[in-house]
């Protein structure tokens, strides 16, 4: 039982993790989601940290939105009501959200760029 134990530690201490996860991002990204910002996955020069943090914001900047969630009305008679009241407010409110999301969204996108272009010169600057 031993033998198979080590084998498992032993094929663990070869596998190359920072490979195994560019891999994986690489497979994310592939799929592109809708306002993704292609970002570089890995460099040299730069922490395979700021590569990360990079990757991790480009698939978030991509999900900005606020969707509606209204809660139900225990009041017997009037709840349907209340409840459509809310709704009507709340998609509103919304409306107006989701305005100022698009904005951050496109300004996200903008940075992202900036930085995946700025960590891109970097990298070809080698020297």
């Amino acid at each position: 039982m031993k033998d198979s134990n080590q084998s498992v530690t032993d094929n663990a201490d070869s596998v190359d993790v920072e490979a195994v996860m560019n891999d994986i991002r690489r497979q994310v990204f592939e799929r592109k989601l809708p306002s993704q910002v292609n970002v570089p996955l890995t460099g040299k020069r730069l922490p395979a940290e700021f590569y990360e943090h990079l990757y991790e914001a480009s698939l978030i900047q991509s999900q900005l939105g606020v969707r509606l969630y209204v809660t139900k009305s225990r009041v017997p008679v009037l709840g349907g009501l209340i409840e459509r009241m809310r709704g009507m407010f709340h998609r509103l409110v919304i409306f107006y959200i989701n305005q100022v999301a698009e904005q951050q969204a496109e300004l996200n996108g903008h940075l992202l760029q900036a930085l995946a272009s700025l960590s891109q010169y970097l990298e070809e600057e080698e020297g």
